[in-house]
């Protein structure tokens, strides 16, 4: 098992089948776990509990201080972003098609964006690992304002890993792309689509926020049985 004894993880989401499963998992590795999630309860295997609903970027930054001041740090950020449903072209209007973009794009941007600026505050480097589904690369009929806003969220995070690098901040950027996760059916996936267990997620999650991938910044990694390469 991977050893993160001394970390400070902070997990978005983490109500999420996906965010739940990498608390789980991050935690039995020695990190310690500041935990967002929209109800504000402690969920199991997290340090400290942290409601964020708004979709501005003060919350975030109250969040990752508060994570600091209590925990000592900010060395992983997890961003799992549960892709939404949308109607088929016939039926899809602007305020849905913007509604998709505010709840999926924008958090995961604001959680990227107010990460890296308290990473860079520590100056001791740091991994943003992002979860997204895995039609950010693929598409999927149906799911128009998904991929659209998954997509986003992918080359967003390719963006700042340039910028990263370029600053020279020791922070890497990275997503893993999940299948259709059990317990998460959000989207409709053709017939026979294997589902993928959050715990496999949570695996690449892991492996991306070790010394093992701090030389690997700006990758996409499939955990998708297959998905992707058909």
């Amino acid at each position: 098992m991977s050893n993160l004894s001394g970390k400070v993880a902070f997990i978005a989401n983490a109500n999420s089948p996906v965010g739940q499963a990498c608390v789980l998992k991050l935690a039995a590795a020695g990190t310690r776990i500041c935990a967002s999630c929209t109800d504000g309860y402690p969920l199991d295997g997290a340090d400290l509990s942290i409601e964020i609903s708004a979709n501005e970027a003060e919350p975030w930054d109250s969040a990752f201080k508060a994570c600091i001041a209590e925990l000592g740090g900010l060395d992983v950020l997890v961003i799992p972003t549960q892709a939404k449903s949308s109607p088929p072209i016939e039926l899809l209007g602007y305020d849905v098609f913007v509604e998709s973009h505010r709840s999926m794009a924008i958090p995961a941007f604001l959680a990227q964006n107010q990460g890296i600026l308290a990473m860079r505050s520590l100056g001791r480097g740091g991994a943003v690992v992002h979860v997204l589904p895995a039609v950010a690369r693929a598409g999927l009929g149906g799911a128009v304002a998904a991929c659209t806003a998954s997509a986003g969220i992918l080359f967003s995070s390719k963006s700042a890993a340039l910028e990263c690098a370029k600053e020279k901040d020791g922070i890497v950027v990275n997503v893993v792309l999940a299948g259709p996760v059990e317990g998460d059916p959000e989207l409709s996936y053709p017939p026979g689509t294997p589902v993928v267990p959050p715990d496999a997620v949570a695996d690449s999650v892991l492996f991306f926020a070790t010394e093992g991938a701090i030389y690997m910044s700006g990758m996409d990694m499939p955990v998708d049985d297959g998905f992707l390469a058909q």
